[in-house]
């Protein structure tokens, strides 16, 4: 434990493509060292199989992801498991795509969509959205919903995730887009979380609150999920459907007086710019 109750600050450091899995290691390592320790990367034999099958529908392996496959291929640590039960080894991709030529990962591919992650039970697959000129492709569902704005980011939002796991207290509030009341004026709405209809619209008042109290996003934020961190405290804000923040401390008494203020954004912005900064 550090002064502020840490346990050691995680760096999520943004660069170039080629460092992600370098990066992203230093980072996860940061805050548990044994990780890496756990992590398997895929077999030359497994890598050549998927790119075979994915040259049959003319499409070659996002480099974004054959980094992701030679440094942990097939055991990841539960970077992509945990927190939604989603399991992402390229014995379990090669399974659903080496089969039948009409089966739904077959058909899925077809359209451009990569099955890298699938949870059995709750029916939960995540795809890559494969083109011809991108290596970090954006990750979707099979509804094509926004899911993260490249493989790359999503990856390092699960570390996040692993992060927030680390701290003591952890809380989530939920609050949906107001639509029971008359609808008000943009500007009256600039001072309650219930602004906006669309997912950029909220975006641009979580911005606008960030801003205002110099609170910095991380690089790895996208068009809906804005994410701030340091050593004192992790949160994320959702916006794809209403607002959702999930805030995460050691401190007791930073936890008393945030978890009041979660979904007053004025009030909850103007504390933490005020705390560990």
């Amino acid at each position: 434990m550090d002064a502020e109750g840490g346990f050691g600050m995680a760096e999520f450091l943004e660069g170039t493509l080629d460092t992600m899995m370098e990066r992203l290691c230093n980072s996860i390592s940061g805050f548990d060292p044994e990780w890496v320790t756990r992590c398997v990367p895929a077999t030359e034999e497994q890598i050549r199989q998927l790119q075979d099958i994915l040259v049959e529908y003319n499409y070659t392996m996002p480099a974004a992801y054959l980094y992701y496959l030679k440094r942990m291929g097939q055991d990841d640590g539960d970077l992509l498991e945990k927190e939604d039960g989603c399991e992402g080894d390229i014995g379990m991709v090669l399974e659903l795509l080496s089969g039948r030529k009409d089966s739904s990962a077959r058909k899925d591919l077809k359209n451009g969509l990569f099955l890298f992650s699938d949870n059995y039970w709750t029916q939960t697959r995540l795809y890559m959205k494969l083109s011809a000129v991108d290596d970090n492709p954006m990750v979707t569902n099979i509804q094509n919903t926004y899911i993260a704005e490249s493989f790359e980011k999503y990856l390092f939002r699960k570390a996040f995730y692993m992060y927030k796991g680390e701290f003591t207290y952890r809380g989530l509030t939920s609050d949906s887009v107001c639509k029971r009341h008359k609808k008000k004026k943009i500007e009256d709405c600039r001072t309650c979380p219930y602004c906006g209809d669309t997912v950029e619209e909220r975006m641009d008042f979580i911005h606008q609150m960030a801003e205002t109290y110099g609170l910095k996003k991380a690089w790895f934020s996208d068009q809906s999920h804005f994410i701030c961190y340091n050593a004192s405290y992790a949160f994320e804000i959702n916006v794809y459907r209403g607002y959702s923040v999930d805030f995460s401390c050691n401190d007791d008494k930073l936890w008393t007086q945030v978890r009041y203020s979660l979904g007053l954004f004025p009030e909850f912005f103007a504390y933490l710019s005020s705390y560990g900064n």
